[in-house]
């Protein structure tokens, strides 16, 4: 074999090498960034669903009957009428209070959100929105029932005022569809989460990927 052939074949071997080397890296690179993404899927999905967790402890909690003591708190609220009026607008205010209190946790599950939707698709991300709609429908019956306290309440007015008492918890029982919504929501997010939370602690069991 000339010296031009074996300097051709050594070039031709040196170039193969090479091209397998890349392919090689590009493989491994690609594989480590799905790595990556998993990784990421799986700790925002994490959070994510502890999050729901907590947001409808509190949202129950917030809705449970309030204590003769206000919760032990400090009520800073003038307080200009008899005391059993006074004693109920109080209990009415309750939920806001014990919402108010626990906003951090709510505004760090909505900021959550975006990245949520960047992950899993705007469709998955629906409990966030009916999350919000809950807490603001507890907020908002509790400022009406405040701001119409007193009033004299007949028809479709009346109506509402029951709504309203509904969304702060009272008297519903059984029949509570403000309780039944926020379970729905979180069991939505589970299934989007949860299955994507065991499988990579199968993989963690199994050794590493």
């Amino acid at each position: 074999m000339s010296p031009d052939w074996i300097s051709a074949l050594a070039n031709l071997m040196t170039g193969l090498a090479a091209v397998v080397a890349g392919w090689a890296g590009v493989r491994g690179l690609n594989a480590w960034r799905a790595e990556m993404v998993g990784r990421r899927k799986t700790e925002l999905a994490e959070e994510v669903l502890a999050g729901f967790y907590r947001a409808r402890d509190i949202l129950t909690w917030a809705r449970f009957p309030a204590s003769d003591d206000n919760d032990g708190g400090e009520d800073d609220r003038p307080r200009t009428r008899p005391e059993d009026e006074e004693l109920e607008r109080d209990e009415i205010f309750t939920p806001v209070d014990r919402l108010t209190k626990e906003s951090q946790v709510f505004s760090e599950l909505q900021a959550s959100r975006y990245r949520f939707m960047a992950y899993f698709g705007e469709e998955a991300a629906q409990p966030f929105e009916e999350i919000r709609a809950i807490h603001s429908e507890v907020i908002d019956s509790a400022h009406n029932l405040i701001r119409t306290y007193g009033q004299e309440q007949t028809g479709s007015e009346e109506a509402r005022r029951n709504q309203w008492e509904a969304a702060i918890g009272w008297g519903e029982g059984g029949g509570d569809t403000l309780r039944r919504r926020l379970d729905l929501a979180v069991k939505a997010i589970e299934q989007t989460c949860r299955p994507l939370i065991e499988e990579r602690h199968k993989t963690r069991r199994n050794g590493p990927v």
